[in-house]
């Protein structure tokens, strides 16, 4: 983030405008850390799950105004998840991500699905810019 998007951010919470709230959904506790370590200096409140149903948990119970969801979970697959949290959740925005080594296919499957953009996870240096995209739309 250059210094004058650093101020930007800076002036806007000084104003009370709410931070953005972001849900990293990944089993991966390393890549959580690096989104949340990505996010945070961006202005981001980080929020994590490791699984689909923490996930579901942590959205209804803090409303997150995106969602980093990971295609491959313990506890199901992330294509599942994405049309459950569009049907419950549908304001929320959803970047879809993954390290697989199918990960074009599911990347592109979660598009067709509704989410709102994907990045495979060696891409994830781009996070905040890709979000900030999204949340503008």
């Amino acid at each position: 983030m250059t210094p004058r998007a650093c101020e930007k951010s800076t002036r806007h919470a000084a104003k009370g405008v709410a931070t953005v709230k972001v849900l990293v959904v990944d089993d991966d506790e390393q890549f959580r850390a690096l989104a949340r370590a990505l996010l945070e200096p961006a202005g981001f409140e980080v929020l994590e799950a490791a699984s689909i149903a923490e996930c579901l948990a942590r959205t209804r119970a803090h409303a997150a105004d995106a969602i980093v969801l990971d295609i491959l979970l313990p506890d199901g697959d992330g294509i599942t998840a994405l049309r459950e949290i569009r049907e419950r959740f549908p304001q929320i925005r959803i970047v879809t991500v993954s390290g697989a080594e199918e990960s074009d296919l599911y990347l592109s499957v979660s598009a067709d699905l509704g989410a709102d953009a994907s990045l495979c996870k060696s891409s994830v240096s781009t996070l905040g810019a890709l979000l900030r995209v999204v949340l503008e739309h």
